[in-house]
Protein backbone atom coordinates (compact mmCIF):
# COMPACT_ATOMS: atom_id res chain seq x y z
CA UNK A 1 0.00 0.00 0.00
CA UNK A 2 0.96 3.44 -0.30
CA UNK A 3 0.28 4.51 3.41
CA UNK A 4 0.91 1.73 5.67
CA UNK A 5 -1.40 3.94 8.34
CA UNK A 6 -3.27 6.67 7.71
CA UNK A 7 -3.34 7.51 11.35
CA UNK A 8 -0.18 9.10 10.98
CA UNK A 9 -1.39 11.25 8.56
CA UNK A 10 -3.68 13.18 10.91
CA UNK A 11 -1.61 15.33 13.39
CA UNK A 12 -3.41 18.54 12.22
CA UNK A 13 -6.58 17.01 12.61
CA UNK A 14 -5.62 16.25 16.29
CA UNK A 15 -3.89 19.20 17.57
CA UNK A 16 -6.64 21.51 16.25
CA UNK A 17 -9.48 23.28 18.07
CA UNK A 18 -12.13 21.09 17.01
CA UNK A 19 -14.51 18.98 19.16
CA UNK A 20 -13.55 15.77 20.80
CA UNK A 21 -16.38 14.00 18.91
CA UNK A 22 -15.15 15.18 15.35
CA UNK A 23 -11.35 14.21 16.55
CA UNK A 24 -12.75 10.92 17.37
CA UNK A 25 -14.96 10.04 14.35
CA UNK A 26 -11.95 11.20 12.25
CA UNK A 27 -10.08 9.12 13.76
CA UNK A 28 -12.27 5.87 13.65
CA UNK A 29 -13.12 5.98 10.45
CA UNK A 30 -9.40 5.97 9.23
CA UNK A 31 -9.10 2.69 11.51
CA UNK A 32 -11.99 1.33 9.29
CA UNK A 33 -9.97 2.01 6.20
CA UNK A 34 -6.69 0.64 7.59
CA UNK A 35 -8.34 -2.19 9.04
CA UNK A 36 -10.64 -3.41 5.98
CA UNK A 37 -13.33 -3.28 8.31
CA UNK A 38 -17.19 -2.15 7.17
CA UNK A 39 -15.68 -2.01 3.17
CA UNK A 40 -18.33 -1.79 0.53
CA UNK A 41 -16.43 -1.72 -2.65
CA UNK A 42 -12.98 -2.54 -3.91
CA UNK A 43 -11.62 -0.66 -6.80
CA UNK A 44 -9.59 -2.72 -9.35
CA UNK A 45 -6.53 -1.03 -11.13
CA UNK A 46 -3.33 -1.85 -13.31
CA UNK A 47 0.08 -0.65 -13.61
CA UNK A 48 0.83 -3.09 -11.17
CA UNK A 49 -2.60 -4.66 -10.30
CA UNK A 50 -4.03 -3.96 -7.22
CA UNK A 51 -7.15 -4.38 -5.51
CA UNK A 52 -8.26 -1.21 -3.21
CA UNK A 53 -10.98 -1.52 -1.11
CA UNK A 54 -13.05 1.48 0.57
CA UNK A 55 -15.70 3.26 2.02
CA UNK A 56 -18.95 4.83 -0.77
CA UNK A 57 -19.97 7.21 2.00
CA UNK A 58 -16.55 8.58 2.38
CA UNK A 59 -15.45 8.82 -0.98
CA UNK A 60 -18.88 10.22 -2.52
CA UNK A 61 -18.71 13.02 0.40
CA UNK A 62 -14.68 13.70 -1.00
CA UNK A 63 -15.70 13.91 -4.57
CA UNK A 64 -18.51 14.60 -7.16
CA UNK A 65 -16.86 11.90 -9.61
CA UNK A 66 -17.30 8.91 -6.69
CA UNK A 67 -21.09 10.42 -5.95
CA UNK A 68 -22.37 10.01 -9.54
CA UNK A 69 -20.37 6.86 -9.84
CA UNK A 70 -21.66 5.18 -7.18
CA UNK A 71 -25.31 6.02 -8.29
CA UNK A 72 -24.96 4.85 -11.68
CA UNK A 73 -25.59 1.40 -12.96
CA UNK A 74 -21.60 0.89 -13.29
CA UNK A 75 -20.94 1.73 -9.89
CA UNK A 76 -23.36 -0.66 -7.84
CA UNK A 77 -21.02 -3.24 -8.64
CA UNK A 78 -18.99 -4.89 -5.72
CA UNK A 79 -15.65 -4.38 -8.03
CA UNK A 80 -15.16 -1.51 -9.95
CA UNK A 81 -12.21 -1.36 -12.67
CA UNK A 82 -10.59 1.74 -13.33
CA UNK A 83 -8.20 1.90 -15.97
CA UNK A 84 -7.18 5.21 -16.51
CA UNK A 85 -5.04 5.64 -12.98
CA UNK A 86 -2.38 3.71 -12.14
CA UNK A 87 -2.64 1.77 -8.50
CA UNK A 88 -0.02 3.89 -7.02
CA UNK A 89 -1.53 6.99 -7.47
CA UNK A 90 -4.56 5.93 -6.74
CA UNK A 91 -4.52 4.59 -3.47
CA UNK A 92 -2.11 7.94 -2.26
CA UNK A 93 -5.44 9.72 -3.74
CA UNK A 94 -7.56 7.11 -1.67
CA UNK A 95 -5.52 8.19 1.57
CA UNK A 96 -6.57 11.81 0.69
CA UNK A 97 -10.13 11.14 0.62
CA UNK A 98 -9.82 9.90 4.23
CA UNK A 99 -7.34 12.50 5.41
CA UNK A 100 -7.23 15.48 3.71
CA UNK A 101 -3.00 14.76 3.07
CA UNK A 102 -1.05 12.12 0.96
CA UNK A 103 2.37 11.90 0.08
CA UNK A 104 3.42 14.18 -2.86
CA UNK A 105 6.73 14.26 -4.47
CA UNK A 106 8.83 15.94 -7.23
CA UNK A 107 8.47 12.52 -9.02
CA UNK A 108 4.60 11.49 -8.32
CA UNK A 109 3.04 15.17 -8.44
CA UNK A 110 2.50 15.02 -12.57
CA UNK A 111 0.61 12.10 -11.96
CA UNK A 112 -1.23 12.68 -8.63
CA UNK A 113 -2.40 16.03 -10.31
CA UNK A 114 -4.09 14.48 -13.47
CA UNK A 115 -5.42 11.96 -11.63
CA UNK A 116 -6.85 13.89 -8.98
CA UNK A 117 -8.38 16.15 -11.49
CA UNK A 118 -9.91 12.73 -13.40
CA UNK A 119 -11.31 12.03 -10.10
CA UNK A 120 -12.33 15.99 -9.19
CA UNK A 121 -10.71 15.90 -6.04
CA UNK A 122 -10.57 19.59 -5.91
CA UNK A 123 -8.59 19.86 -2.70
CA UNK A 124 -5.87 17.28 -3.62
CA UNK A 125 -5.87 19.49 -6.98
CA UNK A 126 -4.59 22.08 -4.97
CA UNK A 127 -2.59 20.41 -2.75
CA UNK A 128 -0.48 19.23 -6.07
CA UNK A 129 -0.33 22.78 -7.19
CA UNK A 130 0.72 24.23 -4.24
CA UNK A 131 3.72 21.49 -3.70
CA UNK A 132 4.63 22.75 -7.74
CA UNK A 133 5.03 26.32 -6.55
CA UNK A 134 6.87 25.57 -3.55
CA UNK A 135 9.06 22.82 -4.56
CA UNK A 136 9.86 25.10 -8.68
CA UNK A 137 13.69 25.28 -8.35
CA UNK A 138 13.66 21.55 -8.10
CA UNK A 139 10.59 20.99 -10.46
CA UNK A 140 11.23 23.95 -12.63
CA UNK A 141 9.15 26.24 -14.47
CA UNK A 142 9.49 24.60 -17.91
CA UNK A 143 7.85 21.36 -16.64
CA UNK A 144 5.01 23.87 -15.07
CA UNK A 145 4.37 25.41 -18.07
CA UNK A 146 4.07 22.08 -19.82
CA UNK A 147 2.02 20.73 -17.44
CA UNK A 148 -0.42 23.57 -17.28
CA UNK A 149 -0.88 23.26 -21.21
CA UNK A 150 -1.10 19.25 -21.21
CA UNK A 151 -4.12 19.37 -18.21
CA UNK A 152 -5.30 22.83 -18.80
CA UNK A 153 -5.44 23.04 -15.09
CA UNK A 154 -6.88 25.81 -13.92
CA UNK A 155 -5.80 26.51 -10.15
CA UNK A 156 -2.02 25.87 -11.93
CA UNK A 157 -2.63 28.07 -14.17
CA UNK A 158 -3.82 30.84 -11.78
CA UNK A 159 -0.49 30.04 -9.47
CA UNK A 160 1.48 30.38 -12.10
CA UNK A 161 0.10 33.70 -13.13
CA UNK A 162 0.75 35.03 -9.39
CA UNK A 163 4.28 33.69 -9.31
CA UNK A 164 4.94 35.33 -12.18
CA UNK A 165 3.75 38.68 -11.22
CA UNK A 166 5.61 37.97 -8.23
CA UNK A 167 8.51 37.23 -9.62
CA UNK A 168 8.47 39.06 -13.12
CA UNK A 169 12.01 40.16 -13.62
CA UNK A 170 13.66 36.20 -13.02
CA UNK A 171 10.58 35.12 -15.40
CA UNK A 172 10.93 37.46 -18.10
CA UNK A 173 14.78 36.18 -18.22
CA UNK A 174 13.78 32.76 -18.50
CA UNK A 175 13.42 30.64 -22.01
CA UNK A 176 10.23 29.74 -21.35
CA UNK A 177 8.87 33.73 -20.98
CA UNK A 178 9.16 33.66 -24.94
CA UNK A 179 6.50 31.25 -25.62
CA UNK A 180 4.24 32.97 -23.85
CA UNK A 181 0.76 33.99 -25.71
CA UNK A 182 -0.01 37.29 -25.97
CA UNK A 183 -3.29 36.38 -23.82
CA UNK A 184 -1.39 35.36 -20.77
CA UNK A 185 1.17 37.95 -21.01
CA UNK A 186 -1.35 40.67 -21.28
CA UNK A 187 -2.80 39.03 -18.02
CA UNK A 188 1.14 39.64 -16.78
CA UNK A 189 1.34 43.24 -17.64
CA UNK A 190 -2.21 44.30 -16.57
CA UNK A 191 -1.49 43.41 -13.42
CA UNK A 192 -1.74 46.44 -10.66
CA UNK A 193 0.65 44.50 -8.62
CA UNK A 194 3.04 43.48 -10.87
CA UNK A 195 6.85 43.25 -9.35
CA UNK A 196 9.09 45.43 -11.19
CA UNK A 197 11.04 48.17 -10.19
CA UNK A 198 9.95 50.99 -12.78
CA UNK A 199 7.97 50.64 -15.94
CA UNK A 200 10.59 50.15 -17.90
CA UNK A 201 11.53 47.01 -16.64
CA UNK A 202 7.87 45.40 -18.36
CA UNK A 203 8.77 47.96 -21.29
CA UNK A 204 12.08 45.71 -22.18
CA UNK A 205 10.31 42.38 -21.52
CA UNK A 206 7.40 43.02 -23.87
CA UNK A 207 10.05 43.98 -26.49
CA UNK A 208 12.31 40.90 -25.90
CA UNK A 209 9.49 38.72 -26.31
CA UNK A 210 8.29 40.40 -29.21
CA UNK A 211 11.88 40.53 -30.61
CA UNK A 212 11.82 36.61 -30.36
CA UNK A 213 9.33 36.67 -33.41
CA UNK A 214 8.93 39.56 -34.46
CA UNK A 215 7.25 39.39 -37.93
CA UNK A 216 4.18 36.98 -36.31
CA UNK A 217 3.85 39.35 -33.46
CA UNK A 218 3.44 42.66 -35.01
CA UNK A 219 -0.26 43.08 -34.86
CA UNK A 220 0.00 41.61 -30.71
CA UNK A 221 2.55 44.41 -29.89
CA UNK A 222 0.12 47.23 -29.32
CA UNK A 223 -2.38 45.83 -27.57
CA UNK A 224 0.86 44.40 -25.06
CA UNK A 225 2.28 48.26 -24.97
CA UNK A 226 -1.00 50.24 -24.08
CA UNK A 227 -0.89 47.70 -21.14
CA UNK A 228 2.02 49.59 -19.85
CA UNK A 229 1.38 52.57 -17.32
CA UNK A 230 3.17 54.70 -20.11
CA UNK A 231 2.71 57.86 -18.29
CA UNK A 232 5.29 56.80 -15.94
CA UNK A 233 7.77 56.61 -18.90
CA UNK A 234 9.83 59.85 -19.26
CA UNK A 235 9.91 61.68 -22.22
CA UNK A 236 12.85 60.66 -23.82
CA UNK A 237 12.42 57.11 -23.19
CA UNK A 238 8.95 57.24 -24.66
CA UNK A 239 10.64 58.95 -27.95
CA UNK A 240 13.40 56.77 -28.30
CA UNK A 241 11.90 53.63 -27.72
CA UNK A 242 8.03 53.42 -27.60
CA UNK A 243 7.17 55.63 -30.62
CA UNK A 244 9.95 53.80 -32.63
CA UNK A 245 7.92 50.39 -32.25
CA UNK A 246 5.40 49.32 -35.05
CA UNK A 247 1.89 50.45 -34.05
CA UNK A 248 2.86 51.98 -31.54
CA UNK A 249 3.44 55.13 -32.61
CA UNK A 250 -0.12 56.70 -31.48
CA UNK A 251 -0.06 55.39 -28.03
CA UNK A 252 3.40 57.15 -27.81
CA UNK A 253 1.73 60.49 -28.83
CA UNK A 254 -1.17 60.06 -26.38
CA UNK A 255 1.38 59.15 -23.56
CA UNK A 256 3.12 62.18 -24.82
CA UNK A 257 0.54 64.73 -24.49
CA UNK A 258 -0.76 63.37 -21.38
CA UNK A 259 2.74 64.16 -19.64
CA UNK A 260 3.08 67.41 -21.59
CA UNK A 261 -0.39 68.90 -21.70
CA UNK A 262 -1.80 68.40 -18.20
CA UNK A 263 -4.99 70.42 -18.35
CA UNK A 264 -5.78 68.05 -21.70
CA UNK A 265 -5.63 65.22 -19.98
CA UNK A 266 -9.33 64.34 -20.19
CA UNK A 267 -9.20 64.42 -23.82
CA UNK A 268 -6.26 61.77 -24.14
CA UNK A 269 -7.58 58.30 -24.47
CA UNK A 270 -5.03 55.74 -22.23
CA UNK A 271 -6.02 52.35 -20.93
CA UNK A 272 -3.90 52.92 -17.68
CA UNK A 273 -2.92 56.74 -17.11
CA UNK A 274 -2.32 56.55 -13.05
CA UNK A 275 0.74 54.73 -12.07
CA UNK A 276 0.61 50.78 -10.76
CA UNK A 277 -1.53 50.87 -7.68
CA UNK A 278 0.61 48.98 -5.69
CA UNK A 279 2.77 51.16 -3.34
CA UNK A 280 5.32 48.15 -2.88
CA UNK A 281 6.56 48.55 -6.08
CA UNK A 282 8.15 51.83 -6.52
CA UNK A 283 11.85 51.00 -5.78
CA UNK A 284 14.13 52.11 -3.07
CA UNK A 285 17.97 52.09 -3.55
CA UNK A 286 19.45 51.09 -0.56
CA UNK A 287 23.27 51.01 0.07
CA UNK A 288 25.05 48.85 2.99
CA UNK A 289 28.13 49.70 4.61
CA UNK A 290 29.63 46.88 6.66
CA UNK A 291 33.18 48.56 8.63
CA UNK A 292 35.07 48.20 11.58
CA UNK A 293 34.75 50.99 14.20
CA UNK A 294 38.72 51.83 15.39
CA UNK A 295 39.22 53.01 18.94
CA UNK A 296 41.65 55.71 18.96
CA UNK A 297 45.29 53.36 18.85
CA UNK A 298 43.66 51.75 15.82
CA UNK A 299 42.32 48.78 17.52
CA UNK A 300 38.85 47.33 15.91
CA UNK A 301 36.11 47.56 18.66
CA UNK A 302 33.31 45.87 16.53
CA UNK A 303 31.73 45.32 13.36
CA UNK A 304 29.28 48.59 12.17
CA UNK A 305 26.41 47.70 9.71
CA UNK A 306 24.74 51.28 8.44
CA UNK A 307 22.20 51.20 5.83
CA UNK A 308 21.61 54.31 3.85
CA UNK A 309 19.11 55.01 1.83
CA UNK A 310 18.51 57.10 -1.39
CA UNK A 311 16.10 59.90 -1.75
CA UNK A 312 15.51 60.35 -5.65
CA UNK A 313 13.97 63.50 -5.45
CA UNK A 314 16.18 65.53 -3.18
CA UNK A 315 19.19 63.45 -4.67
CA UNK A 316 20.03 63.36 -1.35
CA UNK A 317 21.20 59.74 1.25
CA UNK A 318 19.73 59.39 4.64
CA UNK A 319 20.61 56.94 6.88
CA UNK A 320 17.81 54.39 7.38
CA UNK A 321 19.46 52.27 10.29
CA UNK A 322 22.41 51.11 12.24
CA UNK A 323 22.72 47.56 12.88
CA UNK A 324 25.73 46.34 15.08
CA UNK A 325 26.97 42.75 14.23
CA UNK A 326 29.87 42.62 17.29
CA UNK A 327 33.38 40.64 16.39
CA UNK A 328 30.96 38.95 13.57
CA UNK A 329 32.42 39.96 10.47
CA UNK A 330 33.52 38.49 6.90
CA UNK A 331 30.41 37.10 6.02
CA UNK A 332 28.18 36.80 3.30
CA UNK A 333 24.72 39.03 2.63
CA UNK A 334 21.93 39.04 0.95
CA UNK A 335 18.35 40.36 0.57
CA UNK A 336 15.78 37.43 1.21
CA UNK A 337 12.03 37.53 2.40
CA UNK A 338 11.93 40.96 3.62
CA UNK A 339 15.18 40.69 5.71
CA UNK A 340 18.94 40.99 5.28
CA UNK A 341 20.55 37.21 5.57
CA UNK A 342 24.24 37.48 7.14
CA UNK A 343 25.78 34.44 6.43
CA UNK A 344 28.96 32.67 7.43
CA UNK A 345 32.11 34.70 8.07
CA UNK A 346 34.64 34.83 11.15
CA UNK A 347 33.75 35.19 14.78
CA UNK A 348 36.70 36.10 17.29
CA UNK A 349 39.11 35.19 14.49
CA UNK A 350 37.27 31.40 13.81
CA UNK A 351 35.40 30.75 10.50
CA UNK A 352 31.88 29.87 11.42
CA UNK A 353 28.77 28.38 9.39
CA UNK A 354 26.15 30.97 11.49
CA UNK A 355 23.57 32.32 9.77
CA UNK A 356 21.38 35.05 11.43
CA UNK A 357 19.06 37.72 9.58
CA UNK A 358 17.61 41.16 10.39
CA UNK A 359 14.04 42.11 9.65
CA UNK A 360 12.98 45.22 8.44
CA UNK A 361 9.67 44.63 9.86
CA UNK A 362 10.37 44.21 12.95
CA UNK A 363 13.99 45.31 13.03
CA UNK A 364 14.92 42.68 15.30
CA UNK A 365 17.75 39.45 14.83
CA UNK A 366 16.19 36.12 14.03
CA UNK A 367 19.08 33.18 14.35
CA UNK A 368 18.27 30.48 11.61
CA UNK A 369 19.18 27.07 11.20
CA UNK A 370 23.12 27.07 10.26
CA UNK A 371 25.08 25.53 7.13
CA UNK A 372 26.42 22.48 6.43
CA UNK A 373 29.94 24.01 6.75
CA UNK A 374 32.06 27.40 8.23
CA UNK A 375 32.57 29.42 5.54
CA UNK A 376 34.44 33.19 5.45
CA UNK A 377 34.19 35.39 2.63
CA UNK A 378 31.57 33.32 0.83
CA UNK A 379 29.74 34.54 -2.27
CA UNK A 380 25.80 34.64 -1.09
CA UNK A 381 22.58 35.11 -3.34
CA UNK A 382 19.08 34.20 -3.88
CA UNK A 383 17.66 32.78 -6.96
CA UNK A 384 14.07 30.87 -6.98
CA UNK A 385 12.72 31.87 -3.13
CA UNK A 386 16.14 29.95 -2.27
CA UNK A 387 19.38 31.04 -0.92
CA UNK A 388 22.71 29.95 -1.98
CA UNK A 389 25.79 30.45 -0.37
CA UNK A 390 29.00 29.58 -2.20
CA UNK A 391 32.17 29.02 -1.98
CA UNK A 392 34.42 30.33 0.48
CA UNK A 393 37.98 30.21 1.93
CA UNK A 394 39.77 27.80 0.53
CA UNK A 395 35.86 26.47 -0.53
CA UNK A 396 34.67 25.26 -3.71
CA UNK A 397 31.79 23.26 -2.14
CA UNK A 398 28.08 25.51 -2.45
CA UNK A 399 24.97 24.98 -0.38
CA UNK A 400 21.66 26.12 -0.81
CA UNK A 401 18.73 27.01 1.77
CA UNK A 402 15.07 27.37 1.74
CA UNK A 403 12.91 28.04 4.51
CA UNK A 404 11.01 24.61 3.89
CA UNK A 405 13.87 22.44 3.65
CA UNK A 406 16.75 24.04 5.42
CA UNK A 407 20.16 23.68 3.99
CA UNK A 408 21.41 21.29 1.30
CA UNK A 409 24.64 20.73 -0.54
CA UNK A 410 24.23 21.37 -3.98
CA UNK A 411 27.16 20.66 -6.94
CA UNK A 412 30.45 22.02 -6.38
CA UNK A 413 32.07 24.81 -8.36
CA UNK A 414 35.44 23.48 -10.17
CA UNK A 415 37.50 25.45 -8.26
CA UNK A 416 38.08 26.67 -4.82
CA UNK A 417 37.18 30.67 -4.59
CA UNK A 418 36.49 33.16 -1.91
CA UNK A 419 35.71 37.14 -2.13
CA UNK A 420 34.09 36.61 -5.65
CA UNK A 421 31.36 38.41 -7.63
CA UNK A 422 28.03 36.62 -8.53
CA UNK A 423 24.90 37.78 -10.05
CA UNK A 424 21.46 35.68 -11.32
CA UNK A 425 20.65 35.89 -14.80
CA UNK A 426 18.70 33.85 -16.94
CA UNK A 427 17.53 31.96 -13.78
CA UNK A 428 21.07 30.72 -13.39
CA UNK A 429 24.46 31.90 -11.25
CA UNK A 430 27.03 33.23 -12.52
CA UNK A 431 30.10 33.50 -10.46
CA UNK A 432 33.69 35.18 -10.82
CA UNK A 433 36.98 36.30 -9.71
CA UNK A 434 37.82 35.55 -6.29
CA UNK A 435 41.01 34.38 -4.85
CA UNK A 436 41.91 30.88 -4.47
CA UNK A 437 44.68 30.87 -1.77
CA UNK A 438 47.00 31.46 -4.28
CA UNK A 439 46.23 34.22 -6.29
CA UNK A 440 42.99 36.97 -7.85
CA UNK A 441 41.33 35.04 -10.23
CA UNK A 442 39.37 36.35 -13.86
CA UNK A 443 37.79 32.70 -14.52
CA UNK A 444 33.90 32.29 -14.79
CA UNK A 445 31.57 29.78 -13.82
CA UNK A 446 27.88 29.47 -14.72
CA UNK A 447 25.34 27.09 -12.20
CA UNK A 448 22.39 25.86 -14.03
CA UNK A 449 20.14 24.79 -10.79
CA UNK A 450 17.62 22.43 -12.91
CA UNK A 451 20.93 20.41 -14.12
CA UNK A 452 22.30 21.21 -10.69
CA UNK A 453 26.04 21.38 -12.43
CA UNK A 454 28.62 24.38 -13.08
CA UNK A 455 30.10 25.12 -16.45
CA UNK A 456 33.03 26.88 -17.55
CA UNK A 457 32.36 30.94 -19.06
CA UNK A 458 34.91 32.99 -20.99
CA UNK A 459 37.50 34.39 -18.62
CA UNK A 460 37.15 38.53 -17.62
CA UNK A 461 39.75 40.63 -19.14
CA UNK A 462 41.36 41.34 -15.45
CA UNK A 463 42.02 39.47 -12.30
CA UNK A 464 39.68 40.33 -9.46
CA UNK A 465 39.21 40.13 -5.87
CA UNK A 466 35.88 41.58 -4.22
CA UNK A 467 34.26 42.59 -7.37
CA UNK A 468 30.87 44.57 -7.73
CA UNK A 469 28.75 42.49 -10.23
CA UNK A 470 25.22 43.31 -11.70
CA UNK A 471 22.94 42.51 -14.08
CA UNK A 472 22.03 45.49 -16.47
CA UNK A 473 20.01 45.67 -19.60
CA UNK A 474 20.58 41.95 -20.08
CA UNK A 475 24.23 42.05 -19.76
CA UNK A 476 26.49 41.30 -16.61
CA UNK A 477 28.59 44.51 -15.65
CA UNK A 478 31.89 43.85 -13.41
CA UNK A 479 33.99 46.53 -11.97
CA UNK A 480 36.36 46.95 -9.37
CA UNK A 481 38.15 44.34 -7.50
CA UNK A 482 40.97 45.58 -7.53
CA UNK A 483 41.27 46.83 -11.43
CA UNK A 484 40.04 49.83 -13.54
CA UNK A 485 39.00 48.23 -15.77
CA UNK A 486 34.82 47.73 -15.85
CA UNK A 487 33.37 44.80 -18.46
CA UNK A 488 30.46 43.91 -19.96
CA UNK A 489 29.56 40.54 -20.18
CA UNK A 490 26.84 38.90 -23.07
CA UNK A 491 25.92 35.99 -22.31
CA UNK A 492 24.39 35.06 -25.36
CA UNK A 493 27.53 35.08 -27.53
CA UNK A 494 29.97 34.44 -24.06
CA UNK A 495 32.41 37.14 -24.70
CA UNK A 496 33.38 40.24 -22.54
CA UNK A 497 33.63 43.93 -23.62
CA UNK A 498 35.93 46.75 -21.74
CA UNK A 499 33.92 49.70 -21.59
CA UNK A 500 34.54 53.38 -19.50
CA UNK A 501 36.90 52.73 -16.34
CA UNK A 502 35.67 54.40 -13.57
CA UNK A 503 37.19 57.33 -12.01
CA UNK A 504 37.66 55.39 -8.25
CA UNK A 505 38.50 51.58 -8.67
CA UNK A 506 38.68 49.65 -5.46
CA UNK A 507 37.93 46.73 -3.35
CA UNK A 508 34.54 45.64 -1.54
CA UNK A 509 32.76 48.03 -4.16
CA UNK A 510 28.74 47.49 -5.23
CA UNK A 511 26.94 48.07 -7.94
CA UNK A 512 22.92 47.59 -8.95
CA UNK A 513 20.77 48.64 -12.06
CA UNK A 514 17.70 50.56 -11.80
CA UNK A 515 15.81 53.26 -13.14
CA UNK A 516 17.55 51.94 -16.26
CA UNK A 517 20.98 53.19 -14.87
CA UNK A 518 23.66 51.03 -13.90
CA UNK A 519 24.88 52.65 -10.04
CA UNK A 520 28.40 52.22 -8.42
CA UNK A 521 28.48 52.62 -4.91
CA UNK A 522 31.33 52.92 -2.23
CA UNK A 523 34.36 50.29 -2.26
CA UNK A 524 37.18 50.12 0.77
CA UNK A 525 39.00 53.59 -0.30
CA UNK A 526 35.61 56.20 -1.24
CA UNK A 527 32.52 56.36 -0.48
CA UNK A 528 31.32 57.87 -4.14
CA UNK A 529 28.43 57.13 -6.45
CA UNK A 530 28.41 57.13 -9.79
CA UNK A 531 25.66 56.34 -12.71
CA UNK A 532 26.88 54.96 -16.02
CA UNK A 533 25.54 56.90 -19.27
CA UNK A 534 25.77 54.08 -21.98
CA UNK A 535 25.16 56.45 -24.66
CA UNK A 536 28.30 58.59 -23.81
CA UNK A 537 30.15 55.52 -22.13
CA UNK A 538 30.57 57.55 -19.22
CA UNK A 539 30.36 57.46 -15.94
CA UNK A 540 28.79 60.28 -13.53
CA UNK A 541 29.36 61.16 -10.39
CA UNK A 542 26.22 61.39 -7.90
CA UNK A 543 26.11 62.66 -3.78
CA UNK A 544 28.20 60.70 -1.57
CA UNK A 545 26.99 58.64 1.03
CA UNK A 546 27.01 59.86 4.40
CA UNK A 547 29.68 57.69 5.71
CA UNK A 548 33.02 56.93 6.31
CA UNK A 549 35.20 56.58 4.07
CA UNK A 550 36.13 52.65 3.51
CA UNK A 551 34.21 49.61 4.31
CA UNK A 552 32.60 47.02 2.27
CA UNK A 553 29.19 47.57 0.11
CA UNK A 554 26.28 45.81 -0.85
CA UNK A 555 23.26 47.34 -2.60
CA UNK A 556 20.17 46.46 -2.90
CA UNK A 557 16.81 47.76 -4.51
CA UNK A 558 13.54 47.36 -2.55
CA UNK A 559 10.13 48.27 -2.50
CA UNK A 560 9.33 51.71 -0.80
CA UNK A 561 6.49 49.72 1.32
CA UNK A 562 9.09 47.62 3.01
CA UNK A 563 11.05 50.53 4.14
CA UNK A 564 7.52 51.89 5.58
CA UNK A 565 7.43 50.30 8.91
Amino acid sequence: MATKCTRQLLSDVNSCDLPDFIKKLVNKICDFYDEQDYIDVTFKLSNPIAMIPAHRLILSAASPYFNDLFKSEHGLAPVIELNDIDSDTFERLMTFCYTGKTLITIENVDLMLKAAMVLQLCDAVLSCVDYILEHITEYTLKRAYDLERETQCIQLYEKLLKYEIENFIEVSQSAEFLNFSTEKLQAIIEADNLNVSCEQDAFRAIKRWYEYDASARQKELPVLIDCLRLTQLDVCFLMENVQTLPGCEVLALRALSWIGFPSARSKVSLKFSAARENVCNKPVLLAVQVSENLSFRGRSTGVVTNIFQYDKAEDEWHKYADIGTSDWKHYGLELFDNSLMFIGGTCGGIEVNTVKSWSFTTKTWITLPPMVWPRSFPVVLSLNKSIYAIGGEYAASVEMYSPVSGWRCVSNMSSQRYSAGAVVHDGKIFIMGGWDGRSSLKSVERYDPSLNSWTKCADMNAVRRCPAVAVHNGCIYVLGGGSEIVERYDPQSNKWTKICSLSVSCNAMACVSMDDQLWAIGGNTTNSVSVYNAERDEWIEKKKLPAPVGGSYFCYVVPKMLLKN
